[in-house]
C-alpha cells in the first residue's frame, strides 16, 4: 500500500539515488554535489490529498509541483486551494496527451531545468577551482 509517507520517502530516495527500499543510505547526509536528482529538478504531478505532502515538499525545496484537475468537469476548487496554500506552483487539466496544456507546461519546466543545471554546473566548477587554488597557495 502506498500512502503519503511512502511517497515522500521515495522522493528522498530519488533525490539521493538510493532506490533499494532496504538500503539505509537514504538517511545519510549528502553534499549538494553528491545529490543525484536535486529537488529543484523534480516535477511532481498529483491530484489527491495523498499527494499534498509531496507537492509541498517539492515546492518548498525549489521543485515544480503541478496539481491536475478533471478536464471534463473543470472543477478547480482543489487546485485553487493547493495554490493558495503554497502546495503547488502550477495547475492544469489532467490531459496527458501530446501538446496538451500539461504537456507544454512540463516541457517548459524541462527547458528551464536544463538551463538552470548548466548554470549550476558552472557554479560548482568555479567553486571547485577556487578551493583547489586556495589549497595550492597554502
Amino acid at each position: 500500500m502506498i500512502n503519503y509517507t511512502s511517497k515522500t520517502q521515495f522522493l528522498f530516495r530519488i533525490e539521493k539515488g538510493v532506490l533499494d527500499i532496504n538500503d539505509p543510505a537514504v538517511n545519510e547526509s549528502f553534499s549538494p554535489e553528491e545529490i543525484r536528482v536535486p529537488f529543484r529538478n523534480i516535477v511532481y504531478i498529483g491530484d489527491s490529498d495523498t499527494d499534498i505532502p509531496c507537492m509541498k515538499l517539492v515546492t518548498t525545496y525549489g521543485g515544480h509541483s503541478i496539481g491536475v484537475y478533471d478536464a471534463q468537469t473543470e472543477d478547480k476548487a482543489k487546485v485553487y486551494k493547493m495554490m493558495r496554500d503554497g502546495r503547488i506552483r502550477y495547475f492544469a487539466p489532467a490531459d496527458y496527451t501530446e501538446n496538451s496544456e500539461l504537456d507544454r507546461l512540463v516541457k517548459s519546466i524541462i527547458d528551464r531545468t536544463a538551463a538552470n543545471e548548466s548554470l549550476e554546473a558552472l557554479h560548482y566548477q568555479c567553486k571547485c577551482s577556487c578551493v583547489i587554488k586556495k589549497h595550492t597557495r597554502d
